[in-house]
């Protein structure tokens, strides 16, 4: 009788997968052919390389032409420029326009949420931090805040730095959606004393269809706040309302230290995963809202725990919306051995944090949410 042998397809372009003619169609590594499971989803070398490629492009939110016409403005006065960030959900990426619009002006920048951080989360760390990763956009900020939803702001105080910013200029505030700005400028404004004659209103910026808060400083100036710029490159943006209900943090967040190896993976619930391709064991430490769940399990292993978790859900969060493998994007990351701790942090969603030691990391989060490796936000 006859031996039957599965024949395997590359998930992506169809192409029969073989081991042995690496300039055909459908070739793959032996290793990764005769290791692949009956239900594991898998990709010719060729398919997996364009991918990658893609993948490794940048990312860059969307941002509303009419924000854009505004910021021109600010520059046009040399404006002073309050640029708002929440820490928790901030992994140092910034919009590229915005960013090549407003370095040139005065630039400060405030931090909120610093009570969601872990007590161990050092003021001074996490300027430093701020000012790392904006310096990589070109912008050297002017001064660095950071806040907590809890502490008191001293209007006074805040109106002396601006005004020796500014340079009886305007000032302007911009910040992503959810960033806190609005909880910002309400705190701000408990205290603010309008002297001029000049009411505090709401209005269509000129020449555009947005709204923006005009907020007098004096007869010929004005802060305004600007709309929250969009959280497109956000697991907050891309997912439903029930998954960001459990990936937004309402107290302060968790950190779940997991020791791993070559070998090893995470699973972020179903929405992301950290695989350690290369390396010896060491300590990782995962930063996420309190009701993220993590889950360790084998490399090998993992498209089997990430399918079986989308149908019994028993690792927390799991997103409707991510149904195969296309709904992910993956980087992999080689690390230098500085031994230095690092970040590589998904926007809107957490950190995995680790001393730098050569590893080889491999990360999937859902398409076209933004991943960033940096030195550690807390360390």
């Amino acid at each position: 009788m006859g031996r039957s042998k599965r024949v395997l397809r590359c998930f992506h372009c169809g192409a029969i997968l073989q081991c042995e003619k690496t300039e055909e169609k459908g070739y793959i590594f032996p290793e990764t052919f005769h290791h692949a499971t009956p239900i594991q989803i898998i990709y010719c070398d060729r398919c997996f390389q364009t991918m990658k490629a893609f993948n490794f492009s940048e990312l860059e939110q969307r941002i509303d032409d009419d924000i854009l016409q505004i910021l021109d403005d600010a520059c046009a006065t040399d404006a002073y420029i309050i640029w708002v960030v929440d820490l928790f959900s901030f992994n140092g990426t910034l919009n590229k326009k915005i960013a090549e619009k407003v370095k040139k002006l005065n630039v400060s920048v405030i931090g909120t949420k610093k009570d969601l951080l872990p007590p161990e989360a050092k003021e001074e760390n996490l300027i430093n931090y701020l000012r790392e990763r904006f310096s990589e956009y070109g912008i050297e900020p002017t001064s660095i805040r950071v806040y907590s939803n809890t502490d008191k702001i001293d209007p006074k105080e805040l109106i002396e730095d601006m005004n020796a910013a500014r340079k009886a200029h305007d000032v302007y505030m911009i910040g992503n959606n959810s960033s806190g700005k609005t909880s910002l400028i309400n705190r701000f404004l408990k205290g603010y004393e309008n002297k001029t004659n000049r009411q505090i209103k709401t209005i269509n910026y000129p020449e555009t269809h947005v709204n923006v808060l005009e907020i007098p400083l004096s007869l010929s100036s004005f802060l305004y706040e600007l709309p929250g710029i969009s959280q497109s490159t956000s697991v907050v943006g891309k997912l439903e309302k029930e998954v960001a209900k459990i990936i937004v943090p309402k107290k302060t967040i968790k950190v779940t230290p997991r020791i791993m190896g070559a070998g090893d993976a995470m699973m972020v619930g179903s929405l992301a995963a950290y695989e350690i391709l290369k390396g010896k064991p060491t300590t990782y430490r995962f930063y996420a809202a309190e009701k993220v769940e993590t889950k360790k399990v084998s490399l090998k292993k993992l498209d089997d725990a990430i399918a079986e978790n989308n149908m019994r859900r028993n690792v927390r969060p799991v997103s409707d919306i991510l149904v195969s493998f296309l709904d992910y994007d993956m980087f992999e990351y080689t690390m230098e051995s500085d031994n230095q701790w690092h970040d590589i942090a998904i926007e809107g969603l957490g950190w995995l944090s680790f001393k730098a030691q050569g590893q080889v990391i491999r990360v999937r989060l859902p398409k076209g949410v933004a991943l960033k490796e940096s030195l550690a936000k807390i360390k």
